[in-house]
């Protein structure tokens, strides 16, 4: 049996699909040419492709997918990243030259400011030439990276490596950073608590934005973590999700750390001052002394006044490794400041340079950047702080070694723990898998290894979970083989389980064996015979009209139908062939020779919802015990219909609508009829469905034939429309095809009903000949019901006049106003439908043409309808442009 197509695939040009079998590495056809692909990756022409397990599980939730941004969405839709010169460009930025050059600037950003601070290097320009430069490379990088690589934008690393990168503007002087050549000054009229503020305040900001420069350590941590080894042909999927486990928790570890770093420097920014603030107490109370002598007579006792001040001044800090080594008093402030006023005080009549004598301990630093001016009315005190900027510095730089050093370390022991815990077990358990998978197939592609860990990885699981919920459960030990024992023995030998009746533990392998007895093959074989293969080819498209075929071939036809769609394979093969003829000869039995709700329609429904569930790939939100069930439910779906409408049976009191309450009557009574015909044994192809599942398959059941009602269609295709709305960024994007399966599934119940009454309405959506055809029964239909109304005296319905209603006209409306926003809705959320768009448009036009040759209108009213078939048609091509350009399963 082939395996089921992945959820999506892309066709460049010339491709019949992916080749068969299972997992995550499929062969692309792309101009001629032959190559491979990984789960994520690009085909021969760089388109990004993804491609999904058909069976797997773990789906993203529907509320993650929302919070995606639109952004992220519309860059995967891009052609931008699949031109080849972009292709080019991301090569490049992924080369070994670009990362050394990362790496040297990475060095630069973090380093070389405090490394030029700790030298005393007394100038700007070495500096900033150099943090420049990595600056410079670090914006080209950033926009290489943006304009190369779609998933970069949005990203972690976009928006860490955007703060980093900008942030160096706080470290090159001729933008916002420290200059060398500028001294600190604290002003204050009694206090420097102010001053001292704002200048923490600039260093937390500093280090805060050089810290933020650590995220891209987080990419050499990916590096030593091993999720970027060099990739090889052998490499186990154990390994592969250990890596990228790994990667994803050492970047969360780096974000962790980085913001530590961040935030804990700017939490004392407004505290009280825990710096002491000597500098400016000495300041102020040497400035009414120096004040003093140098506004009064400049006596003897003046001058050992201040001399002695100063003195005391110096002898406080001779303990400490900063302290003053000059003082001046100005009448007037220095027009160049205190750069001026440091190699100019004392050298005229309005300033006095003091303490020449006393501050004999320190002298004035090369970087001036190291001198801090404190400043009270008309002095100035210059302090020499070289040694704790110097220490500063230090502190800076061991700082950032200090986190790189514990983001390597415990990324290390993550990915060590991980390894140890998780993954090296699941290794194991894959080992084990997959030599069983070797034994059972002596021929197996060595590229194709790598592929089929996923569908190893599920079966273990699966298995693992079968066991888990067989060991809840209270097992009766007897001589047969329950469902769960098979499962158990499906699991030791490799061998997936069915259910049937019990048998004896020692039949197993021939009750496997011969799943399909020889008498059923034999009898399938003559139901084949039954009808002509180009009938039976036909009946799987649009073309098929179930009037044309004989009562016996439109029998075989259904039969085949029910056992052979390829969604439902796996149950519909364990149902006796014979089983489900009668099923269906029972069920045709119970329809009644009306017009058009008669067993061909039964049957074209069927034939319909099979081809639309095969092309939507239903079974990756639909079980194959739900898709049988849909297609039974297609089958009994309008048993035992007199060709009259629930409008009708209401309002003559007719017994179903006395019985039903006139909700729904007919489609009530089509279940009721249903589940009688199911009841019997021989007809019941549900028999070895367990009692819990098949209480869930009634569901369905009832629920989708309900919902065949007209009076349901507006608020199905608004409930169509909303899920669209709410979810078409996942659904028009293939790279999210795995989502949008989950999508699909959270919503399966809507889906459902949406894919049974679409198969039941789509009569508009076929080709012209049959669609005409089809109609033509219908409003035959209708007029028997409109003659019937006469004949009585009650209303006659707006369609059912035979005298009054034009045929063409009437059809022009259904499509208007019922088929159109339908086909809308469901094309839109399974672009595979396509066909449907396309075909009701011809038809529209078609019957408008019919209109005009036989009603004969006026200029006016030709032009009134062409607006509207026009506006239809518009409605409908539009659905063609709004999927993606290779439409999820469109074979």
């Amino acid at each position: 049996m082939n395996e089921r197509l992945p959820l999506l695939y892309r066709s460049e040009s010339n491709s019949n699909g992916p080749p068969n079998g299972p997992s995550t590495l499929y062969e692309i056809k792309s101009h001629g040419t032959s190559k491979r692909t990984l789960e994520k990756g690009f085909d021969a022409r760089h388109n990004f492709v993804h491609f999904a397990p058909s069976g797997l599980k773990n789906v993203v939730p529907l509320q993650e997918l929302m919070e995606r941004p639109g952004v992220r969405n519309f860059l995967y839709r891009s052609k931008w990243y699949q031109k080849p010169s972009v292709v080019h460009l991301r090569s490049f930025m992924r080369g070994t030259a670009i990362s050394i050059w990362s790496f040297i600037s990475l060095l630069i950003a973090l380093f070389c400011g405090d490394l030029f601070a700790l030298l005393s290097v007394p100038g700007n320009t070495l500096c900033d030439a150099i943090l420049t430069a990595a600056f410079v490379f670090f914006v080209l990088e950033f926009l290489g990276n943006a304009l190369s690589d779609r998933t970069y934008p949005l990203s972690f690393f976009f928006y860490m490596d955007l703060i980093g990168t900008f942030s160096m503007v706080f470290d090159i002087s001729y933008m916002c950073g420290p200059d060398a050549t500028a001294l600190e000054r604290l002003q204050s009229s009694g206090g420097g608590g102010g001053g001292v503020i704002v200048m923490r305040a600039a260093r937390a900001a500093r280090i805060g934005a050089r810290a933020g420069r650590l995220s891209r350590v987080a990419k050499i941590v990916r590096f030593l973590s091993g999720s970027e080894v060099e990739e090889q042909r052998n490499v186990r999927m154990a390994k592969v999700i250990s890596n990228k486990l790994s990667d994803v928790l050492s970047i969360r570890v780096a974000f962790v750390v980085i913001c530590i770093a961040v935030v804990l420097p700017s939490l004392s920014i407004f505290e009280y001052p825990a710096m002491e603030e000597s500098m400016t107490a000495w300041t102020t109370f040497l400035a009414s002394e120096a004040q003093e002598y140098a506004q009064g007579s400049r006596s003897e006792e003046a001058t050992a006044k201040l001399d002695g001040a100063l003195s005391r001044l110096a002898a406080f800090y001779s303990t400490t490794n900063y302290g003053p080594f000059m003082a001046c008093y100005h009448e007037k402030p220095y027009p160049g400041g205190p750069e001026e006023e440091l190699e100019g005080c004392g050298d005229g009549a309005s300033s006095l340079r003091l303490g020449e004598e006393a501050f004999r301990n320190f002298s004035q630093p090369k970087r001036q950047e190291f001198i801090l001016v404190t400043s009270v009315q008309h002095l100035d005190i210059f302090f020499d702080l070289a040694a704790p900027k110097r220490l500063e510095a230090l502190m800076g730089i061991s700082l950032i070694m200090f986190i790189i050093l514990v983001m390597i370390i415990f990324s290390t022991i993550l990915s060590e723990n991980i390894s140890t815990v998780a993954l090296l077990p699941l290794e194991r358990m894959l080992d084990v898998v997959r030599q069983r998978s070797e034994a059972d197939e002596e021929h197996k592609d060595e590229e194709a290894e790598q592929d089929n860990e996923f569908a190893l990885l599920e079966k273990a699981v699966a298995k693992l979970g079968a066991i888990a919920s067989l060991s809840t459960k209270n097992i009766v030990k007897e001589d047969i083989v329950t469902e769960d024992d098979l499962m158990v023995q499906g699991w030791s030998q490799g061998i997936r389980s069915t259910r049937n009746d019990p048998v004896e533990s020692t039949d197993l392998k021939m009750r496997i064996s011969n799943l399909v007895a020889a008498e059923d093959a034999t009898f399938m074989t003559s139901l084949y015979k039954q009808v002509p293969s180009e009938m039976l080819e036909l009946s799987r498209t649009l073309h098929f009209n179930a009037t044309t075929p004989s009562r016996s071939e439109n029998l075989a036809i259904c039969a085949i139908t029910l056992r052979d769609h390829v969604g439902s394979k796996t149950f519909a093969h364990s149902v006796k062939p014979m089983k489900l003829v009668k099923f269906v000869t029972a069920a045709e039995k119970r329809y009644l020779p009306t017009p058009f709700h008669n067993f061909s329609h039964a049957l074209d429904v069927a034939c319909s919802l099979s081809l639309q569930m095969t092309q939507v790939q239903a079974d990756v939100f639909m079980s194959d015990l739900s898709q049988f069930a849909l297609l039974v439910a297609a089958v009994g779906h309008d048993m035992g219909h007199e060709g009259l409408n629930n409008t009708f049976l209401v309002e003559t009191s007719h017994e179903l609508a006395v019985t039903y309450n006139d909700k729904s009557p007919l489609e009530n009574m089509h279940c009721s009829k249903l589940f009688q015909l199911l009841r019997d044994p021989e007809t019941d192809v549900f028999s070895s469905v367990a009692k819990d599942q098949y209480k869930e398959v009634r569901e369905d059941i009832i629920q989708a034939i309900l919902h065949t009602d007209v009076t349901k269609h507006n608020e199905m295709v608004k409930d169509l429309a909303l899920f669209y709305q709410m979810n078409k960024e996942t659904l028009n994007i293939e790279e999210l095809a795995e989502e949008a399966g989950g999508v699909l599934k959270a919503s399966r119940t809507t889906m459902i009903n949406a894919l049974l009454h679409s198969a039941d309405v789509n009569n508009p959506c076929k080709p012209w000949e049959v669609a005409k055809q089809l109609a033509y029964s219908c409003m035959d239909e209708f007029f028997a019901q409109g003659d019937m109304e006469k004949s009585l005296g009650i209303p006659v319905g707006f369609l059912n006049d035979r005298e009054k209603v034009n045929r063409a006209n009437s059809q022009i409306g259904f499509i208007e106003f019922m088929i159109a926003p339908f086909v809308e809705a469901l094309v839109l959320i399974f672009p595979p439908l396509q066909q449907m768009s396309i075909y009701t448009a011809e038809n529209v036009q078609r019957w408008a043409r019919v209109w005009r040759e036989e009603a004969n209108p006026q200029e006016q009213e030709k032009e009134k309808m062409a607006a509207r078939v026009q506006k239809v048609v518009a409605r409908l091509n539009a659905t063609l442009q709004a999927g993606p350009s290779s439409p999820r399963g469109l074979t």
